[in-house]
């Protein structure tokens, strides 16, 4: 939506979240650091305005609650947020809390809702940073393929009487984070009506690792690590269901999340033929992009980020281990349920690679499924070449140490 862009964007080597925000952003927070306190938020306070904005929306479910009162905990304790990032995370907490109630009376009024089938699904796993992105929008292209476009996954209810305005909404929003950030797409390229991560759905429900991303809450990804993912996933399933009644489509239903290589078998409970594609890259290059993605980010919402000891943060997370298990799950399954793809061979050959990958899955990419993915590789070709500059040394990390600690990871998929 709107023209495109004409010249290409530059994301830094991240030093200080000061450095990467805009002037009139940190002028806000400096004077919000000598205004009075704007007092302890709560879980139950952004629920009511919820409520309020959206009336007759009933009550949120009480794991749902218990989700937000986590999170507004870790927020208030652990994430040293600015004033703008207080009144930011608020303000999508409070619409997130909306779009959970919105849901919730969606499947109360029409329970056919929660009898919808889905299409058979593809999950896109492997860290982030591995080139997922560049897969999930390659598999768009093919006609029987559902994705969700990123208005789709953020507003997953459609407007009862009012006109359809939710991509034109969602534009409006991204065009904001461009004024916070202006070379953030530079990192993580979005569109409106582009595929894009489900992530939304599980904030719809305050039950995701990805929030540890945007703001640094160790106390949350503590409480979420000890509940059972069944719960996240179950309404993850039937908000599937949702999008798919209102806008049926597709033979399959590739599915974008970070974070699922962490639930593989919660996913495989849930979605018994589930099939996956999981990516990989050289993990110091992808930690050192993580890394970038994670201070970029949380400098929307904090001044206090130190580079140096996010590369220790995340090599000391659930991240190492969560692949390894992974990798056991998906070597557990029959042939035709995995396709392994590396990010080099990907860039080197997009729909070499993508064919590979739909034989692995016992599918066949069709001509106009080529055709399609070659028109879309040559209009990213005519796009501004974005930079993205991160090193792991800039984020406390050695390359080699970082590639030791996965040395079986590596030496098997040749990184």
């Amino acid at each position: 939506m709107g023209s495109e862009r004409k010249k290409p964007l530059r994301a830094e080597q991240f030093t200080t979240a000061r450095k990467v925000q805009p002037w009139w952003y940190r002028a806000t927070n400096g004077v919000g650091r000598v205004l009075p306190s704007l007092g302890t938020p709560s879980a139950e306070a952004w629920f009511a305005k919820a409520k309020r904005q959206n009336p007759g929306v009933g009550d949120p479910k009480p794991e749902t609650l218990a989700a937000l009162q986590a999170l507004v905990g870790s927020l208030h304790e652990d994430a040293a947020l600015s004033f703008s990032g207080r009144i930011a995370a608020g303000m999508d907490c409070v619409r997130m809390a909306g779009e959970h109630l919105l849901i919730e009376r969606a499947i109360r009024e029409t329970p056919a809702i929660l009898d919808t089938e889905i299409p058979s699904p593809i999950f896109l796993v492997g860290w982030m940073r591995t080139g997922t992105t560049f897969v999930h929008r390659l598999l768009a292209q093919d006609p029987d393929t559902r994705t969700m476009p990123y208005w789709e996954s953020m507003y997953p209810v459609p407007p009862k009487d009012a006109k359809d305005e939710r991509p034109e909404q969602l534009a409006r929003v991204l065009k904001q984070l461009e004024s916070l950030s202006p070379n953030y797409e530079a990192i993580h390229p979005m569109g409106a009506c582009e595929p894009e991560e489900c992530v939304a759905l599980f904030t719809n429900i305050f039950r995701t690792l990805q929030y540890n991303v945007q703001y640094r809450v160790p106390g949350y990804v503590e409480w979420l690590q000890g509940q059972d993912p069944r719960i996240a996933y179950g309404q993850y399933r039937q908000q599937l269901q949702l999008v798919q009644f209102h806008r049926p489509h597709g033979v399959r239903f590739a599915l974008k999340d970070p974070t699922h290589s962490v639930f593989l078998d919660t996913i495989l409970e849930l979605f018994p033929d589930a099939r996956f594609v999981f990516t990989h890259r050289d993990p110091a290059t992808t930690m050192s992009s993580l890394c970038s993605l994670y201070a970029y980010t949380r400098a929307l919402f904090s001044d206090d980020i130190d580079p140096l000891a996010l590369g220790p943060e995340l090599m000391d997370s659930y991240l190492p281990a969560s692949l390894e298990r992974a990798l056991d799950i998906a070597d557990g399954l029959a042939p035709g349920r995995v396709a392994h793809v590396r990010h080099l061979d990907v860039r080197r050959d997009p729909i070499g690679s993508m064919s590979k990958a739909y034989r692995d899955l016992g599918m066949e990419l069709s001509d106009p499924t080529r055709a399609a993915m070659q028109a879309m590789l040559e209009a990213e070709s005519r796009k501004p070449r974005d930079i993205h500059i991160h090193s792991p040394e800039g984020f406390g990390l050695r390359a080699e140490g970082v590639r030791e600690q996965l040395a079986d990871y590596c030496q098997r998929f040749d990184l």
